[in-house]
């Protein structure tokens, strides 16, 4: 079996935290939910919750995931296959999935906030109100994995993995209440020290003991302590009964009569202010019941009722079952789907980037350019550009989704579709003229079809490209990437720039043709740097559209402030002008069509002036916030 190092299990967590992943994680959240609005986040905290709408889960929790002993002391428990302690991968994503499940089915069938955040008889009673919080997250975490193993086909495996695995985790808890209390009891008398902590210690181990009566049944714990046994036996029915409440409301009466019961323990506001929570780290999601607001945008939310015929670990009346079903065969295609996961992260994550140099001859270059190298550079990808990305689509996803309807709504009017089989209709099928039920007619419908074309944008990315003008492209290809991507249109985003005094241009490839996923990131690189030698930056342009697409509609788009100019060999002046005009007319002859948008400042021409004689389809723009319709109505244009 293979043994991991520390930098090995480091190195997995950061592969498994990649944002990739989290996505992963997020759509399987949202989609069990039923609520698209749903969040998920990675943290390492050791805590799992949610604040009703935003979900926060640590892969790491109580380090499972590293933690061999643990992991086959679950499989062993759970009667599985070596199947996850062979592989810290596999452990995280049993942990990951096992707590959003548990998060996810607390935003389905939970109350947020919780009924003690509204109830009268604690809005004065601060100490009162945190003890009732922790016995409802004993309750309602009981409830909802019984809804788990009643209602949902195989989630129970995850279910079942987490509740064994953190009760056999090694990883320190809070240890005693004298250590987790110390902080706040220094703060009381020194003549009511001793009372407080023999008080407190006492709620602790009721609340303990209970924990693991109602949550971990399938581990024998032992009768009581003495000095708690008489609480026990008033309230251990109330427990199984309360975690049997189809209302969450009826569940939160049942905590009620248990806090009534146990009331002596709880120590006057005047006292001493408890802690939050008083439960142990074991139990993952205590600040989804503790009313304050973990994550920004937390939703109020009114759990759903549902009917549970079963327990996790045990039957509808507490006893444990006889035989828990395990479910191996889930658990086998469960891992597999784990181990594709791993690989797709292991593309991303593991994904450098790469170069390659051309000639200017092998691009098929006019001599003028015969001693330029070219730099053809796919980036590594930044997945830390990825909030800078959406913040981005955020602010502009109005103007997405518009210009999707606008683009559906051309295609749907570009392609006919004819359907046959009708009793009536605009044609006759003559094919079908012996169909007994006379469905002869044919109607023409408009229909909807990948669009035979393909786009590269090619944005000049030299020193005078910047701040507004570098924020504007930037700001218009995360819209035409998302829009294109969207109507299955093929694309490409390209930043070229010349070498100041060396012979050499550079085109970063940012989106490339039927690009993954993560490379949009790549647009949050734009730069201005270096001269602009666009006459080569074309003939290569239309070599990589050509050799990577092969629809007939090919078009690339050139947005330019300024004349072409290479310090070099004193490519300026009416050269360059002409050099780049000769090849634009040359592609454009070949195929493939060129359109080019020229950047003013407002109210300005200047640029659309030095740039007419060069491009013959050229579009001035002189307001950058129209930048992005222009470039869209180009393309759709084209469609026409």
């Amino acid at each position: 079996m293979e043994e991991y190092s520390s930098e090995d299990y480091s190195d997995i967590l950061k592969k498994f935290q990649c944002d990739h992943n989290r996505d992963i994680e997020e759509s399987f959240a949202r989609a069990f939910a039923e609520n698209d609005d749903v969040n998920l986040f990675f943290i390492n905290e050791d805590s799992a919750y949610t604040d009703g709408r935003n979900i926060v889960v640590d892969p790491a929790f109580l380090d499972i995931y590293k933690d061999k002993e643990c992991l086959e002391g679950t499989e062993k428990k759970l009667s599985w296959p070596s199947l996850i302690s062979s592989n810290p991968w596999t452990a995280l994503k049993m942990v990951t999935r096992g707590l959003t499940l548990h998060e996810c089915l607390h935003l389905l069938y939970t109350n947020f906030p919780g009924n003690e955040f509204k109830d009268p008889d604690f809005m004065e009673n601060k100490n009162g109100r945190k003890v009732i919080s922790n016995i409802s997250n004993i309750i309602e975490d009981a409830y909802i994995e019984a809804v788990g193993a009643s209602v949902y086909d195989n989630i129970g495996i995850y279910l079942m993995f987490n509740r064994v695995a953190v009760y056999l985790a090694k990883k320190e808890t809070e240890g005693t209440a004298q250590k987790k209390l110390a902080p706040i009891i220094k703060k009381a008398k020194e003549e009511e020290k001793e009372d407080l902590i023999k008080k407190m210690g006492l709620l602790m181990e009721y609340l303990n003991y209970m924990c693991g009566f109602l949550l971990f049944p399938m581990f024998k714990i032992g009768d009581p302590p003495e000095e708690i046994k008489e609480y026990v036996d008033k309230t251990r029915q109330l427990f199984l009964d309360g975690s049997m409440q189809a209302e969450p409301d009826d569940r939160y009466k049942y905590c009620k009569k248990i806090y009534e019961i146990i009331e002596p323990l709880v120590p006057k506001d005047e006292e001493i202010q408890l802690p939050e929570d008083i439960l142990p780290k074991i139990v993952a999601g205590k600040e989804s019941h503790n009313g304050t607001n973990n994550s920004i945008g937390g939703q109020e939310r009114k759990g759903k009722p549902q009917v549970v015929i079963t327990r996790l670990f045990g039957n509808i009346d507490g006893t444990p079952k006889n035989n828990v079903d395990t479910d191996v065969p889930t658990l086998v295609i469960a891992v597999k789907g784990f181990g594709q996961d791993e690989k797709e992260a292991d593309d991303i994550t593991g994904y450098k980037g790469y170069h390659i140099q051309h000639t200017s001859a092998s691009v098929g270059a006019t001599p003028l350019h015969k001693n330029i190298k070219i730099n053809e550079n796919h980036p590594k990808i930044n997945l830390n550009l990825r909030k800078a990305y959406q913040n981005i689509y955020n602010q502009y996803r109005l103007n997405i989704n518009s210009y999707n309807s606008r683009f559906l709504q051309l295609l749907r009017a570009q392609v006919p579709v004819k359907e046959n089989k009708f009793p009536f209709g605009t044609g006759i099928d003559s094919r079908r003229l012996g169909d007994i039920k006379r469905r002869f007619w044919f109607r023409i419908l408009p229909g909807i079809e990948i669009p035979d074309m393909s786009v590269l944008l090619l944005i000049d990315g030299s020193g005078s490209m910047y701040q507004e003008r570098r924020d504007s492209a930037m700001v218009s290809c995360v819209i035409l990437h998302e829009v294109l991507k969207k109507q299955g249109i093929e694309h490409a985003i390209v930043e070229h720039r010349a070498h100041f005094k060396d012979p050499e241009i550079d085109v970063n490839i940012l989106v490339d043709f039927n690009a993954r996923e993560n490379e949009k990131l790549n647009i949050m690189q734009l730069d201005a740097d270096g001269d602009n030698r666009d006459g080569l930056a074309l003939y290569w342009a239309e070599k990589y559209i050509n050799s990577k697409t092969s629809c007939d509609n090919k078009l690339i788009i050139v947005i330019s402030d300024g004349q072409p100019a290479h310090e070099y060999d004193e490519y300026y002046g009416p050269v360059a002008d002409k050099d780049t005009a000769n090849a634009t007319k040359k592609i454009m002859s070949r195929g493939t069509n060129i359109i080019a948008i020229s950047l003013d400042d407002e109210d300005e021409y200047n640029t659309y002036d030095n740039l007419k004689n060069i491009y013959p389809n050229l579009i001035a723009c002189n307001n950058l916030k129209r930048l992005t319709g222009q470039l869209l109505q180009i393309i759709s244009r084209q469609l026409q």
